[in-house]
């Protein structure tokens, strides 16, 4: 018997509560477009202007003539979003965890990460060639016991986390691994692509959710390209740390600037997302009700206030089932098999604040009857 190779899921429109999915139309909780920003008139306006005057890129690094006022604009929104002095904006979010941990390279001996942080996380810190050390997944006990263990007289670690999980949309308990780190002297890096735009009073992710901002021992990262609709990975830091990584990591200089119309579209991103917080309220009540409904279906999809609502079933055969029978009901979700998740993977509804009543009532509909 062959291997049933699944059918690829085409979007033939931009992410938003209604797109087309495989030719057809379809309420879509599929992806990470928390705002649909991605298919906003004025991020796509500003977008098309940037490229009709500057070209796709300019064809070269930041380092040498990769600069033009589009990039520098995005930077200072950035930084003026997350109430930084400044900010690193680079190609892809994936680079994240690299740029930090190789920018406080001199600054550590040891680095330790959560077990479940996202591929991007230890790709980056091990880049950094010193010694990792995993710790139990949102366990800050067991980094006590790790820290204690792993470090000799005098060494000083960095601890790295995602700031929310895209798994289950766990959020990572960052008082208590500040607790652990404390008498060590050293760093908490948080990765946040999950909690920017989406967490805190202002939006600026899970150092806001427990009251904290980027400090001298704490330095966060996210991307753009989910809640502000754009694209590309940043850093908001202090002057002298941005400088720093721009004269000590290779990714900056050695890698071509982010396409120009991206960096556009993802400021005005940022722009809008600043002047509109009652988005973030509706993205809030809609996640509750996702959730509120699957509970009375006896499913667990959590407690959090993160637009990642994450259930399994018995089976991953009966998953996959479920997910095709949805998007024939016209109903896209996504079946993940992916970092934290069970080795069956899980069913993941991602909840935009576009999303109406109506939809999420479609949704428990349909999987009641599936079900």
């Amino acid at each position: 018997m062959k291997n049933h190779v699944p059918k690829p899921l085409l979007m033939g429109g931009a992410p938003g509560p209604e797109t087309i999915i495989n030719g057809r139309k379809c309420v879509y909780f599929g992806g990470t477009g928390y705002f649909a920003l991605q298919g906003h008139a004025a991020v796509l306006r500003a977008a098309a202007a940037a490229l009709k005057k500057y070209g796709m890129h300019p064809a070269a690094s930041r380092s040498g003539f990769g600069n033009n006022p589009v990039l520098l604009a995005a930077e200072q929104r950035i930084a003026e979003y997350f109430g930084t002095e400044a900010s690193l904006y680079f190609a892809s979010a994936y680079l994240s965890g690299l740029f930090m941990a190789q920018g406080l390279a001199d600054r550590f001996d040891a680095a330790f990460a959560d077990e479940t942080s996202h591929f991007s996380v230890l790709d980056g810190v091990y880049a950094a060639r010193k010694p990792v050390i995993l710790y139990k997944h949102r366990d800050a006990g067991d980094l006590g016991v790790k820290l204690k263990t792993g470090l000799k007289r005098g060494q000083r670690p960095l601890v790295i986390t995602d700031g929310v999980f895209p798994a289950y949309g766990a959020i990572a308990p960052v008082p208590e691994l500040l607790k652990a780190l404390a008498p060590y002297e050293g760093v908490l890096c948080v990765d946040d692509a999950h909690g920017v735009g989406v967490l805190g009073a202002r939006g600026r992710g899970t150092l806001e959710h427990f009251g904290l901002k980027p400090a001298g021992n704490i330095l966060m990262s996210g991307t753009l390209s989910k809640a502000f609709g754009g694209y590309g990975g940043f850093i908001p830091a202090s002057s002298e740390f941005v400088q720093k990584i721009k004269l000590s990591v290779g990714a900056y200089g050695g890698a071509s600037a982010i396409p120009t119309p991206m960096a556009a579209g993802s400021a005005k991103g940022l722009e809008l997302l600043r002047r509109h917080p009652e988005w973030r309220k509706k993205l809030r009540h809609n996640v509750a009700r996702v959730k509120k409904g699957l509970r009375a279906l006896g499913l667990d999809a959590g407690d959090t206030p993160v637009p990642i609502v994450t259930w399994t079933l018995d089976s991953a055969e009966r998953m996959q089932r479920v997910q095709r029978q949805l998007l024939a009901r016209g109903v896209a979700i996504a079946y993940l098999k992916y970092v934290g998740a069970p080795a069956g993977g899980v069913l993941r509804a991602s909840v935009f604040s576009a999303h109406t009543d109506a939809h999420i009532d479609q949704l428990l509909r349909e999987l009641k009857i599936i079900l």
